[in-house]
């Protein structure tokens, strides 16, 4: 019966995505459902007593068919970018899963194959028996297709040259998938002592990992404090995600490094001195991840990765500090001390995964508020100009298509106060949000070296063929230029190459080809190190402070700074 639910699993799947028989308002809930109530199906039952597991299960399923619901009503899915809807899903697995976890570990079994281990130790290594047992579920999959794709070809050379397409079809290959993945996750159920030393080997595994990470993250940290700080601050929009990662990478190796084994020290005694010293690093982390976002969340308010990325800090800050906390106590050996504290994290990570997206607190309506908070004064202080700027119209194009329901709202309101000053809800839908308005005019981008022999009959032809494009993206928000043209021989050939100068990190090379009689692109060089800086590189530009570093289209340096070719 395992696998054939997985077939009808599998057969849901297939059918609600490609035959919709319910309203597409309800049909991402009930596909969240259909999802958990196979994830609980597997897992649950068999428990405790059949009508327990059963209720339990059901009842799991709808709250999170329920809350993805909810999220449907008050924000809806049709404007908003991934992020949010991504969040959404996965927060679901991860609470779902949590939960399932509790309940096989600290329910009364029926049988002798899970303890009656109410301790929150014990939650650690459940959680590693159920993603192992995905994990054969999906190797299942890999396994099944590669051999009946390979059947399939042998049964062809006696002339059976349709059996693959009769397999490839949907309505076949779902529930044969679901048969595969149910398989192997019922023979990780079955076969469960042999997870046991498959958990000891990650276990092993991450623990040596753990130092080189951690060895890697002190390097940076000190580089961070002799100078690399102001570097570090100063890059744009994302830096939190980089910082983030090593705090939570660190934490999760220690999290499989703890989960398997009952050995008193995790690298000996001395080696766990030194390890107790190094749980600093992830808080520290944290908390540099905490700042950057506060950095962009001053200056352009919040967005759903915003409140996203202020949920995971804060937790791993906390996190990182109670386990810090955790192993420097005397009361039992350092192994246990940390899978305690990480069942008790597991618990409060499932907890916050269900409340972030609860209504009215939900990371896209919290991001409305904060953006028609500050979109208000500013559009207020733009009014007496009887025009917005270019920054104000580029926010209100993005509450307009990415902060769902609570952003459209929002822009209603704003065009009931300012009826001929806001824009029509598709025209700010439509707005590239790179436009900086009207294209700039061929003869107020500078050339260099100013002295070039490239006849002026040819630069307009660049200007105005290749470059029209990127001619939209020369102004600035007081409608200075911030483009520049450098004409030099790249490749040793005697003909110039033209490199077009934005204000990116990028700068595409053309090269005029006489028999074609066009200028046709043929490379891109990429900056090397931070951002452009635009008022420098018009400066290095003009005193001539550029070398070809190596030969065909490849490098160059201008003012000491190196641009590398990416094609």
């Amino acid at each position: 019966m395992f696998p054939l639910s997985g077939a009808a699993y599998g057969l849901a799947f297939w059918y609600l995505s490609n035959y919709a028989p319910v309203d597409e308002y309800v049909l991402a809930s009930l596909m969240t459902f259909v999802a958990s109530i196979a994830f609980c199906s597997w897992f649950a039952i068999g428990v405790r007593n059949l009508r327990d597991d059963v209720l339990f299960a059901i009842g799991a399923s709808l709250l999170a068919a329920l809350q993805v619901l909810s999220f449907q009503i008050f924000v809806g899915l049709d404007y908003v970018t991934d992020i949010p809807t991504t969040g959404l899903l996965v927060c679901q697995a991860i609470w779902v899963g949590i939960a399932v976890a509790a309940w096989r570990i600290w329910a009364r079994p029926q049988t002798t194959v899970l303890p009656n281990n109410r301790d929150r130790a014990a939650l650690v290594p459940e959680i590693w028996s159920i993603k192992l047992s995905l994990a054969f579920g999906l190797l299942a999959i890999g396994i099944l297709w590669p051999l009946l794709y390979a059947m399939t070809l042998l049964l062809e050379l006696v002339g059976l040259d349709l059996i693959w397409d009769f397999i490839a079809e949907g309505y076949i290959a779902a529930p044969l998938s679901g048969v595969a993945f149910a398989t192997g996750v019922l023979i990780a159920q079955e076969k469960g002592n042999l997870l046991i030393p498959v958990r000891q080997v990650i276990g092993v595994l991450f623990r040596v990992l753990y130092p080189i990470q951690a060895c890697g993250l002190l390097v940076f940290l000190a580089v961070a404090v002799f100078g690399g700080w102001q570097i570090l601050v100063a890059q744009e929009f994302g830096v939190w995600w980089t910082v983030m990662a090593a705090a939570a990478g660190l934490t999760y190796l220690l999290f499989g490094a703890v989960q398997a084994g009952e050995e008193p020290t995790l690298f000996g005694k001395i080696g766990d001195r030194i390890f107790r010293v190094t749980l600093w690093m992830a808080p520290v982390f944290a908390a540099i991840a905490i700042y950057t976002i506060w950095l962009r969340m001053a200056d352009y308010g919040l967005t759903p990765s915003r409140i996203y990325a202020i949920w995971a800090a804060l937790f791993m800050l906390f996190a990182t500090i109670w386990l810090s906390v955790a192993a420097f106590g005397r009361r039992q050996s350092t192994p246990n001390a940390l899978r305690q504290t990480f069942g008790q994290m597991a618990i409060c990570f499932a907890m916050m995964a269900f409340v972030v997206h609860l209504p009215f607190i939900d990371p896209v309506t919290m991001s409305a508020r904060s953006q028609k908070a500050r979109l208000a004064d500013k559009i207020a202080a733009e009014a007496p100009s009887s025009e917005l700027s270019t920054p104000t119209l580029n926010d209100l194009s993005f509450m307009a298509g990415r902060l769902g329901d609570p952003g459209i709202a929002a822009i209603a309101e704003f065009q009931e106060t300012y009826p001929d000053l806001v824009p029509e809800l598709n025209a700010l839908r439509d707005r590239n949000p790179n436009d900086r308005g009207e294209m700039i005019a061929v003869d107020r981008i500078p050339v260099f070296p100013e002295n070039h022999q490239v006849p002026s009959a040819l630069i307009d032809k660049l200007m105005t063929g290749p470059l029209e494009f990127y001619r939209r993206f020369c102004r600035d928000e007081t409608g200075d230029n911030l483009c520049s043209v450098l004409l030099i021989d790249l490749d040793g050939d005697g003909a110039k190459e033209a490199v077009f100068f934005i204000d990116e990190d990028y700068a595409p090379v053309y090269r005029f080809g006489v028999d074609e009689n066009e200028w046709t692109s043929v490379a891109t060089l990429q900056l090397e190190g931070t951002q452009n800086d635009h008022a420098k590189l018009l400066r290095d530009l003009q005193e001539g402070a550029v070398d070809v570093v190596a030969p065909r289209y490849s490098d160059l340096k201008i003012g000491g700074r190196r641009w590398r070719q990416t094609r």
